[in-house]
């Protein structure tokens, strides 16, 4: 992602927006919108050493703005997130072991044919694969 917006006070608070050309999500959506958002205050705060003061989300097509002021707990929290979905993905490219994981939006896929939950067949892993004991197979 790109950051769209970025403004700094003379007080040096830091506020960041990201723009939407669509509608705001429904409220049990509206989570998920501002993880992204949640990772660019991460990175912000461990590039520049700052917590930025705002986060917005402005909908375009719903006029509608959420807010969020971020604190260093909940930056953290979205730390360890990230360190362990990086786990996830290193362990499943070590391993070639990639399980899809079904949601509601399935139906709406274009790559069924090639997902297992569909009884598609998934193109050949391109990387090596390791055994336990570190060999490529």
């Amino acid at each position: 992602g790109i950051i769209d917006r970025v403004d700094v006070a003379p007080t040096g608070e830091v506020r960041i927006v990201d723009y939407k050309t669509g509608k705001a999500p429904r409220p049990e959506y509206a989570e998920g919108a501002l993880f992204q958002m949640k990772f660019y205050a991460l990175v912000v705060w461990r590039l520049k050493r700052v917590i930025p003061r705002r986060l917005q989300l402005v909908y375009l097509g719903s006029g509608d703005v959420v807010t969020y002021d971020p604190v260093r707990a909940d930056l953290e929290r979205v730390e360890r997130k990230l360190l362990a979905l990086w786990e996830a993905i290193r362990q499943a490219t070590e391993t070639g072991d990639w399980r899809p994981r079904p949601t509601k939006l399935c139906g709406w896929c274009d790559h069924q044919a090639h997902c297992p939950e569909f009884g598609g067949t998934p193109p050949p892993y391109p990387l090596p694969v390791r055994t336990a004991g570190g060999d490529a197979v």
